[in-house]
Order: C-alpha cells, then structure tokens, then sequence
C-alpha cells in the first residue's frame, strides 16, 4: 500500500544569479514530509547558494520556493525555515566559548520549545 506524500517545500525553477555569473540554474525539487534530503555535488556546483535561497539569505533571481501549508510563495524568515523542519550546519561551528556544552545545545533547543513564559 502507497502512503500519500504531503509536500513540505517545493522549489520550482530556481536560478540565483550574481552579475554575469549564473551560481545556480532553473533548480526544481520537492521535499515530502519525512524526506531527508541533500544536495551533493563538486565544489563550486552551487550547493551553498541554492541552500542560502531556501533559508532566506539570498532571494533567488528567478523561480519560486512555495510552502506545504499555503502552496504559495514564502518569503524565507529563520522562524518559518525552521517551522517547516529545515536545519542547517556549518563546517566551522560558532559556539559560546564562555558557556558549557549544554548551555550552547540549551541555547539551540528552544527553537523546538513548545513552552512559553506563562506554563
């Protein structure tokens, strides 16, 4: 028996330009709910800048990143990127240096925190 895919993020025909140079062109892809997925490629293919344009660092100069639960267009903040599940690491990680290894891991939970200063 099939399970029915629920779309979470869909991009469709994204190319992110800079100047002549053309980082990424007419990337399409869905993610359904539950997918684990990633971009792999050589260095320079574009990864980075096509990850920056789902996260809301670059605004794509074509194409459209449309969400699961309007279907439309997003205009990608940090709070709604991570609302729809979407996570990202950097090589070089930036930590508190002054704060212990679960005050940092503390500090990153309370995206997920469902409590609020009132419970």
């Amino acid at each position: 028996m099939s399970e029915k895919r629920e779309n979470v993020l869909r991009l469709q025909d994204i190319t992110m330009q800079f100047g002549g140079v053309v980082a990424v062109n007419g990337l399409s892809l869905e993610v359904d709910r539950g997918e684990i997925v990633a971009l792999i490629g050589p260095n320079g293919a574009g990864k980075t800048t096509a990850f920056n344009c789902v996260t809301g660092v670059y605004q794509p100069t074509n194409g459209e990143i449309a969400d699961k639960f309007t279907g439309h267009v997003i205009a990608p903040t940090p709070d709604r990127i991570t609302e729809l599940g979407i996570a990202r690491t950097f090589q070089n990680i930036r930590l508190f240096s002054s704060l212990t290894v679960l005050e940092n891991v503390l500090i990153a939970k309370h995206m997920r925190a469902k409590q609020n200063v009132f419970s």
